[in-house]
């Protein structure tokens, strides 16, 4: 791995958590909490008018505890397995140095994350609806599912984390709409994934060809299922928010949103980075890997 080049050189000057002021400024009335652009259900005909500003403060709630559950979670227990000496332990040193520099830019997105629905909670008066995120059920279920090391898994759920480009990170930053708290959390949040992106991607390029062509195959079914944990629609809680805005029928309305076409092609926006890491290395040649693969394609 002689020719790794760190993404973390200029760490310290460009990191969020170690360069940049919080994120403060007062919420300006009449200005929206979340882009509808990303809300397809504000378009349901079940929701009704009045409750449309409070389901963009939901979706707001729902992206932000996404991001703290997610960095604190599987993604810094991650960050930790890289680090020790022996996981992985042909790694490049300074890759399992730079896992530590993400531990620390995640701990800091998952904090800044938590203040801001904190503020937005205090300002509006709308409280989150207690939920377990789709992905950390999903993430246990793949574990129980499979003999493959637990560990294995969460490493490449965690990579398909990280090389995915969401709507949210991708589309947030630029909709003038939306409160600039939220709006400037996006621009810093986003800025750092991209250092991690490039890293994770490296990361799965000197990882693949080092799987038995067995192990591959195994894990390589499971990936679509990863993808889609992080980029479908979390049936549960957004049916508990649709409740909370007085929508009849929320688990019917909130399957409706789920399947429309809206969702469908964020999903497909989301997937097509990582779609592209795995091309380059050939993942799609296995056609058991490839037939896993049809609905994301």
């Amino acid at each position: 791995m002689a020719d790794h080049r760190s993404r973390f050189e200029h760490w310290d000057a460009a990191a969020w958590v170690r360069s940049k002021p919080r994120r403060t400024g007062v919420f300006v009335p009449g200005v929206h909490y979340f882009s509808p652009d990303l809300c397809p259900a504000l378009r349901h005909p079940a929701v009704p008018p009045y409750s449309r500003e409070r389901l963009l403060i939901h979706h707001l709630y729902l992206y932000l505890e996404f991001t703290v559950r997610l960095e604190t979670g599987p993604v810094n227990e991650v960050c930790l397995l890289l680090r020790s000496p022996d996981f992985l332990p042909w790694l490049d040193s300074r890759m399992k140095d730079d896992a530590l520099r993400i531990y620390t830019d995640e701990a800091g997105h998952a904090e800044m994350s938590h203040t801001l629905l904190a503020s937005v909670r205090d300002r509006t008066g709308v409280r989150p609806v207690p939920h377990e995120p789709h992905f950390l059920r999903e993430l246990a279920a793949l574990c129980s599912e499979t003999d493959l090391d637990p560990s294995l898994v969460k490493l490449f759920f965690v990579i398909v984390s990280e090389t995915l480009i969401t709507a949210s990170l991708n589309r947030l930053p630029g909709d003038s709409r939306v409160q600039e708290q939220v709006r400037g959390l996006a621009i810093d949040h986003a800025a750092d994934e991209g250092r991690h992106y490039a890293y994770f991607r490296e990361l799965f390029e000197h990882l693949w060809p080092r799987l038995d062509p067995l192990v591959r195959q195994r894990i390589g079914v499971l990936l679509p299922r990863m993808m889609s944990a992080f980029l479908g629609t979390d049936e549960p809680a957004l049916a508990a928010v649709l409740a909370d805005c007085d929508v009849a029928e929320p688990a019917s309305v909130a399957a409706d949103v789920a399947s429309a076409r809206e969702t469908l092609a964020f999903i497909r926006e989301g997937a097509r980075p990582t779609l592209r890491m795995f091309r380059r290395v050939g993942m799609f040649d296995d056609a058991v890997i490839a037939d896993a693969f049809k609905e994301l394609q």
